[in-house]
């Protein structure tokens, strides 16, 4: 066994991570300390990523310390074996070792390159029953008697299930399959026959391999193939072969790290570029799915199974039914499974996961995101956005709403500046705080970054290999802004009373497996949602997420006063574009309307709740693109336009009052408590400084605290603030 070495001081402790990291204790009176904020310590900064280390690991070790860094977030050596190599588990320890000694933090990476699950080919070694599998559909109809067969081809694995139906054709441009008369058809592994009548449809549902097309074969990693994250004996494998060898051979491994990344793990049944077309179109499998489903929700999906890939309104509820499942066992099976393993071994489960800007993304890749970020220990994103142009607030703002109910102090973002990398190196360190204040401001407490140093200057006879954007005085200028940020907004709580609608049902309820990659921009609840938030945003207002839970607590708790969603008062929900509702949201939301609160329906209110049976939809392909088919009103509710939001919002009192001089933009803001302080964070998100003027009705004594330089003053009353460009300060007084 290797040495085994004791937990060193966290002097450096992330602080972000909750109870086990904390700098403070919960329930604590915390009050900002002017010397902290000049010079805050290393456990608010961020963390380099670095995947290989060289042969002198303490100089590496040494750089990042100099550079300004408060520790990185690494792995095993992947060559020759990765974790199955023993060797490198022994370098491994070298490296924690030499972490410790300059008392630098430090994450566990869990994979050779991403998406994590694989362990560089280890995980499916011999045991190809484990690989990432989807399921299609096979359709045949006969408007006259015929016989058909059908063979099973060499992509496929099995068939799991054949049946025929009667279709009802007596409506004009209809053919309706009538679910109710559903007759199975027996078939073999590979083969299925039968008899159809006139006017019956049959179909066959056979599992495949879920990889051609997918993120495992459009990444800038490796072309591996993928552990199915459905299927708990496979995630078991996983740790078996990546986890295990680490703390068998270093015993205080995990115990000692801030935490676990785990990177981009996903279902593989998406596509993931428009400009490829493939054979199958792959919904989510798992062996016992069915049975599993039935046992969940009280009656088979079989007779329904062709709704998971057609069908209109009339599919919603069973699809509902199957993305929620899939949530639920993806979160069991993978993000669970590993949390436990964590805990057992004194560690925490983080990291990021793929394609968190869209829920369209959510249900294709997790069922529902929500419920797989709700299991791990510190939720996480990644962020790709390289200049704050073209930064989606609501990658961060949904990992938000996990953090909120999960009580975790924040979240944690992998900080890579991928897209559009060319305009990026223009102005690479502005671009880079630009993108951290807006991380920041939606919930971000860690990074992890990508955004490399050049430590090739540091050392460069042995370290050339390093090179990167960050001079060494850059990599300090910039810890030193992101850890004041971390410092400042430490165990904070942010208060918005405007809350956005997670609109996951409608996302679920549209989702239909696909042969090309499906587009967010398809979605247009995601389209509505973009521009509500960015609507709010950019006019200096802000929002919250809430989901379907979230409303129902905050009418039951008008039977008690307010209505409130994690103690905070409820004034206005905003709901997207969407055609489906759960019912409880929909009574919900009568509640709160009746109670004051205002309940804003974008463009449209949703005709269908979930839990009624919703007949098929006769319609004219020919005329329909034409119609607008859209509920505006109802007796409870009236649908608005996007820019009668901001009205409302506008009618709201505000405690801090802000107008830019002379430019015709608003900052970007926040309010967030902490015990008895009111902070107000405020981003100019432009490429030029903005003088602001400020007001506050109740004339409190207003104190500026600026992350750029680390200085702390009481403004004047009427006092002019100067904002730099992609800067953020800070407002703080007393309640």
């Amino acid at each position: 066994m290797i040495e085994h070495y004791e937990k060193y001081p966290n002097t450096s402790g992330f602080c972000t991570c909750g109870p086990k990291f904390a700098g403070y204790e919960k329930g604590m009176v915390i009050k900002m300390k002017k010397e902290e904020f000049k010079k805050p310590v290393l456990r608010y900064r961020m963390r380099t990523i670095i995947h290989n280390w060289p042969e002198d690991i303490g100089l590496l070790a040494e750089a990042v310390k100099a550079y300004g860094y408060g520790g990185t977030a690494t792995n095993p050596p992947t060559e020759n074996g990765y974790t199955g190599n023993k060797e490198n588990i022994v370098n491994f320890a070298k490296i924690l070792d030499q972490l410790k000694k300059k008392n630098l933090d430090y994450w566990i990476y869990d994979e050779k390159g991403y998406p994590s699950g694989y362990a560089g080919g280890l995980t499916l070694k011999d045991h190809p029953e484990l690989e990432a599998k989807g399921f299609y559909m096979h359709r045949r109809i006969a408007y006259e008697p015929r016989h058909t067969q059908f063979v099973l081809d060499d992509e496929s694995d099995k068939i799991i299930w054949a049946a025929k139906y009667p279709i009802d054709c007596a409506q004009i441009n209809s053919s309706i399959i009538q679910y109710d008369r559903m007759e199975p058809v027996p078939f073999t592994k590979t083969h299925c026959s039968c008899d159809l009548a006139t006017n019956e449809v049959f179909v066959v549902f056979c599992v495949k391999s879920a990889y051609e097309g997918s993120h495992l074969t459009h990444n800038v990693c490796s072309y591996n193939r993928y552990i199915n994250i459905l299927d708990h004996k496979a995630v078991e494998r996983f740790l078996e072969v990546c986890y295990e060898p680490i703390v068998k051979d270093i015993p205080d491994a995990y115990r000692n790290a801030e935490a676990v990344f785990t990177d981009e793990p996903s279902l593989q049944v998406g596509y993931l570029h428009g400009d490829e077309t493939w054979p199958y179109a792959l919904a989510p499998w798992v062996d016992g799915l069915f049975e599993t489903f039935e046992d969940k929700y009280g009656y088979s999906l079989l007779p329904y199974l062709p709704m998971i890939f057609e069908g209109r309104s009339n599919a919603y509820q069973v699809r509902i039914d199957f993305y929620e499942l899939i949530g639920e066992l993806v979160a069991d099976a993978y993000v669970r499974q590993i949390s436990e393993w964590c805990k057992a071994h004194g560690g925490r489960f983080s990291g990021h996961y793929l394609a968190e800007e869209s829920m369209q993304a959510h249900v294709i890749y997790y069922g529902n995101y929500l419920k797989v970020l709700q299991a791990t220990d510190y939720p996480g994103v990644d962020v790709l956005a390289s200049y704050p142009e073209i930064y989606n607030y609501n990658t961060v703002k949904f990992a938000q709403m996990a953090a909120r109910k999960n009580d975790t102090n924040g979240l944690m973002t992998e900080l890579c500046p991928f897209i559009d990398r060319k305009h990026f190196n223009e102005k690479p360190l502005a671009y880079a705080r630009g993108i951290i204040n807006l991380l920041y401001m939606g919930g971000c407490r860690c990074i992890n970054s990508y955004f490399a140093p050049d430590f090739s200057a540091f050392a460069p006879d042995k370290l050339h290999a390093y090179h990167g954007y960050l001079k060494q005085e850059e990599a300090n200028q910039l810890n030193e802004y992101v850890g004041r940020l971390g410092y400042l907004l430490d165990q904070t709580k942010e208060i918005s009373h405007t809350f956005v609608y997670y609109a996951i049902e409608d996302v679920q309820a549209k989702t239909l497996p696909s042969h090309s990659a499906i587009l967010a921009e398809s979605s247009a609840t995601d389209r509505s949602l973009t521009e509500i938030t960015r609507l709010i945003y950019e006019n200096g207002f802000d929002y919250l997420f809430a989901d379907a839970i979230d409303l129902v607590q905050a009418a039951n708790s008008l039977k008690s006063g307010k209505p409130v969603i994690s103690g905070i008062v409820v004034k206005s929900v905003i709901l997207p574009t969407m055609d489906i509702i759960r019912s409880e949201v929909m009574d919900s939301l009568q509640k709160l309307q009746r109670a004051g609160v205002q309940v804003l329906f974008v463009d449209q209110i949703p005709k269908y709740l979930t839990g009624t049976t919703i007949p098929f939809a006769y319609y004219d392909f020919r005329e329909e693109s034409l119609l607008d088919t859209r509920c505006k009103e109802n007796e409870y509710f009236k649908s608005c336009k996007a820019e009668d939001v901001l009205k409302q919002l506008e009618e709201q009192e505000e405690e801090l009052e802000l107008s830019v001089i002379g430019k015709d933009t608003a900052l970007l803001k926040s309010r967030l408590e902490k015990d008895d302080q009111i902070i107000y964070f405020l981003v100019n998100n432009t490429p030029d400084e903005v003088e602001v003027k400020w007001y506050t009705e109740q004339q409190q004594s207003v104190t500026l605290w600026n992350p750029e330089d680390g200085t702390s003053r009481k403004l004047q009353e009427g006092e002019l603030i100067l904002i730099q460009a992609y800067r953020g300060v800070f407002l703080m007084w007393t309640k």
